[in-house]
């Protein structure tokens, strides 16, 4: 609003991005990961784990626990420390991934 202090407002916002998913808390964000998969209908998740981001990087284990008992989807995960790093492992492990899903 016009009557805001917008330095107030992000320090409000930074405060609360665990409450949206978002940020530290690994259970706000793999809750977050199976909520949106379950809203999209999604037939599988591809993780993309990169290890310069510890919040997110580290939580793979904790959501492919969750997809298997919430959701019973197959997913697989993704890694690099660089774009365009690890590009035929990248590729071998989608095609092994995409072969578990009917052609269409």
């Amino acid at each position: 609003s016009n009557n805001s202090d917008p330095i107030e407002d992000y320090a409000n916002f930074l405060m609360n991005l665990t409450t949206k998913g978002i940020g530290c808390d690994q259970n706000a964000l793999t809750n977050n990961y199976i909520k949106s998969a379950r809203e999209l209908n999604v037939d599988g998740i591809v993780f993309n784990q990169v290890f310069g981001c510890h919040s997110i990087a580290n939580c793979y284990a904790l959501l492919r626990r969750k997809i298997r008992t919430k959701l019973s989807i197959p997913t697989t995960v993704i890694n690099f420390n660089k774009i365009g790093e690890n590009i035929e492992q990248t590729r071998t492990r989608l095609e092994a991934f995409m072969e578990m899903f009917p052609k269409r």
